[in-house]
């Protein structure tokens, strides 16, 4: 098991300045934590991005070739309750989670928005519920409906078909459905206050598109709504936290990742290479990833950005 690695909340201010002090273009692009120097051990931490709003992290599961990468979630304190914006991935990660709020806050969980319905951000919401059973989950009727399908022990009891606003302690957050991305029932809480965007998964910094329940076009149209809304932080739902300026600069280079993978997809459709699944799959030899080919997950995850792209073309995505 994982060591347990809580930051008090008094150290939050000088993590946040040493995290954020360190410029992006000192590393590889690549959510890879390894590449950053990191192991399991350094997480989970979190920084403050403005007063009582947190960038919280813990690592994913690894993946088929032993990469692992970051998960975060968003916390956001008020003087009436916290707001948590995406969990993590299982019961362990759940309880470091839950340890972690309470020592940042006093304060009772009101609520939780459900960013994405994948495994990594509700697998540990049961934790989540048990520590705090008054909170309200609220997703998508998408996310709902996928997460009653896969027997999540916290289903939403409130649905957000297009925005929400939600004023907690005089905290005003919007939550918003900027069109299908990545799950297909993606949400992002935007607190306009403090200009704070937390995207989820429609925003994978330095992550290969992964787009295994993904609507590729789609996902490139609510990057460019997002970024619309000029916020000065924006919070990938994984990837590292660094400098606002690093982070909107590779918000909008996620998207041109993304429309990167559809035109290399669609010129090997277009060409007749064949790809039946991820692992029988021969376009993926001979895909050309560009500037993207040293991406976190590029292993696990291109044979799944090209079939759906693939279905995207043929008509076949629901």
């Amino acid at each position: 098991m994982r060591t347990l690695c809580l930051i008090a909340a008094v150290t939050s201010a000088l993590a946040a300045s040493s995290v954020g002090a360190v410029a992006a273009d000192k590393f590889p692009k690549s959510a890879d934590i390894a590449m950053r120097g990191l192991t399991e051990k350094d997480f989970p931490r979190w920084q403050q991005l403005v007063p009582n709003v947190y960038a919280y992290e813990d690592t994913h599961a690894p993946d088929p070739d032993g990469k692992v990468i970051n998960t975060v979630s968003l916390i956001v304190v008020t003087p009436a309750g916290t707001v948590l914006v995406d969990g993590q991935g299982d019961s362990v990660d759940g309880t470091r989670l839950v340890d972690s709020i309470k020592k940042i806050t006093p304060q009772p969980l009101k609520y939780v928005i459900v960013g994405s319905d994948h495994i990594d951000h509700v697998g540990g919401n049961a934790e989540i519920k048990a520590a705090w059973p008054d909170a309200v989950f609220v997703s998508t009727p998408v996310s709902k409906a996928n997460m009653e399908r896969n027997k999540n022990a916290a289903i939403p009891t409130e649905l957000v078909t297009d925005k929400r606003v939600l004023n907690v302690g005089g905290t005003e957050l919007q939550v918003l459905n900027l069109g299908r991305a990545h799950t297909g029932g993606d949400l992002a809480v935007y607190l306009p206050a403090t200009k704070v965007l937390f995207l989820g998964e429609i925003y994978l910094r330095d992550v290969f598109p992964a787009m295994r329940s993904a609507y590729p076009t789609e996902w490139v149209a609510s990057i460019k709504k997002a970024e619309a809304l000029n916020a000065d932080w924006v919070i990938p739902g994984h990837g590292f936290i660094d400098s606002k300026a690093d982070l909107k600069a590779d918000l909008a280079e996620s998207g041109k990742a993304i429309a990167y993978v559809i035109a290399e997809a669609k010129r090997l459709h277009k060409a007749g290479v064949p790809c039946a699944t991820a692992q029988n799959c021969e376009a993926v030899k001979q895909a050309n990833w560009g500037p993207y080919k040293s991406w976190a997950l590029i292993g696990s995850q291109q044979g799944l950005a090209i079939i759906k792209v693939y279905q995207e073309a043929e008509g076949k995505l629901p």
